[in-house]
C-alpha cells in the first residue's frame, strides 16, 4: 500500500502507537511535486490494487484513505512554497499478544492510570512509539476541583520520586492560568525523574476536572 512515489522524502515520526486498540504508524513526507499530481498517483495505484479511495478536505489539507489486508492508510497532504507536505499513517489492529511501542510501553498508561483517583473516567489512552523516545497520554474526568486534582498529582510524584521541572515554562507557564491557586480555572505541572519526564495539565470541566498526562522517556 506504500503507494507514494519514489521521490518522496519520508520521515518517521510515530511507530506502531497503541491507539484505541490499533497499532498506528506515521510518517511526514515532503515532495517537490504540487498536490495534483501527488494525488493522482496515490489515487492511480490505489484503484489498480482494487482498492476504493475515499476523499476529504478540510482547508487547505486534501486526505486520501483506502483499506487494504494490511489495514487503513490516510495520506493528508497540503500545498507549500516548494511542493507539497503531508503525512501518511498506516491503521491495523493491534493483536492481543502485540506489544506496545518500547518495551513496558503497554505498562506505561496503566502507571499513568494510577495516578488518578478510584472514581475517575479514562477517556483516552496513548502510547506512543517516537525515534529515540517511548511516551504514553492519558485523558480522564475526574470529581472535584482542578486544585484537588494538582494536589493529588503532586503527592503521587513525590512519592513516585519525581521533583518538579525547573525548566518548565516559557509564557504560558508563566500565565496565571498554568500557576493555578483558588479562583484559577486550572493549573500546568511538570515533573522530572532522571530522564522521564512527565506534564500534567487540569481544568474546569462540567462538573467536574479534566486531567491530561503525558509522560515520556528516551528509550
Amino acid at each position: 500500500m506504500d503507494a507514494l512515489p519514489a521521490d518522496v522524502r519520508q520521515e518517521l515520526v510515530m511507530v506502531a502507537a497503541a491507539f484505541d486498540g490499533h497499532a498506528v504508524t506515521t510518517h511526514r513526507f515532503r515532495s517537490p511535486a504540487p498536490p495534483a499530481p501527488l494525488a493522482d498517483t496515490l489515487r492511480e495505484r490505489w484503484r489498480a490494487e482494487g482498492l476504493a479511495v475515499v476523499e476529504s478536505r478540510s482547508a487547505d489539507w486534501t486526505v486520501l484513505s483506502v483499506r487494504g489486508p494490511d489495514g487503513m492508510r490516510t495520506v493528508q497532504f497540503r500545498p507549500t512554497a516548494s511542493g507539497t507536505e503531508g503525512l501518511v499513517s498506516t491503521w491495523r489492529r493491534a493483536a492481543s499478544n502485540e506489544p506496545s511501542s518500547g518495551a513496558g510501553a503497554a505498562q506505561t498508561v496503566g502507571g499513568l492510570a494510577r495516578w488518578l483517583p478510584d472514581d475517575a473516567r479514562v477517556l483516552r489512552q496513548i502510547d506512543h512509539g517516537d525515534p529515540g523516545r517511548q511516551a504514553a497520554t492519558l485523558v480522564a474526568l475526574v470529581p472535584g476541583a482542578p486544585q484537588d486534582a494538582a494536589s493529588r498529582l503532586r503527592r503521587m510524584a513525590a512519592a513516585s520520586g519525581f521533583v518538579d521541572d525547573p525548566g518548565f515554562g516559557g509564557p504560558a507557564g508563566r500565565a496565571a492560568w498554568y500557576r493555578g491557586g483558588p479562583h484559577a480555572s486550572g493549573e500546568a505541572l511538570a515533573f522530572r525523574r532522571g530522564g522521564e519526564a512527565l506534564v500534567a495539565t487540569v481544568a474546569v470541566h462540567d462538573h467536574g476536572t479534566a486531567v491530561v498526562l503525558h509522560w515520556g522517556a528516551p528509550r
